[in-house]
């Protein structure tokens, strides 16, 4: 009668497996194809560069690429063109491509570490500014971010 029993919740339990790798997993995988890969959020830079007379551009997320071109829409396009040859490639080498982050999967906490003298003029120049040592901090990076784009 145990044995009965067991034999049923292990079939059931397999029934739920199957169930949710069809529902999710197994789909989910087939849904990643150049289309998927094409449409997510890339991070592009394009800058002048001085030294090359021309624009050059790479895809954060992806290491070791660059492009160059006369126009910063030359650029994106040959970004583009280098993007979609990579996915491919990738696809058909079932290689891990990366993704773009997502604000979703950041909560907003940083810890940070720092001398003994550093936090001391952290707290002095918020006391002097009437804001938390957090506030300044945020503040500084928020203007170096602002500055680097």
């Amino acid at each position: 009668m145990i044995a009965n029993m067991l034999s049923f919740t292990m079939s059931k339990h397999d029934k739920l497996i199957q169930k949710i790798f069809k529902g999710s997993a197994v789909i989910k995988m087939a849904e990643k194809n150049l289309d998927y890969y094409l449409g997510l959020p890339y991070s592009y830079i394009i800058e002048w560069s001085e030294v090359d007379g021309c624009f050059l551009g790479s895809i954060v997320e992806l290491e070791r690429n660059m492009t160059c071109g006369q126009t910063r829409e030359e650029v994106f396009s040959n970004l583009k063109e280098a993007l979609a040859s990579y996915v491919t490639t990738s696809l058909e080498n079932n290689m891990e491509i990366p993704e773009p982050l997502k604000i979703k999967d950041f909560k907003g906490n940083i810890t940070y570490r720092t001398s003994k003298e550093r936090h001391y003029q952290l707290a002095k120049q918020a006391k002097l500014y009437g804001k938390s040592i957090n506030v300044l901090i945020d503040e500084a990076i928020g203007e170096k971010l602002k500055a680097s784009v």
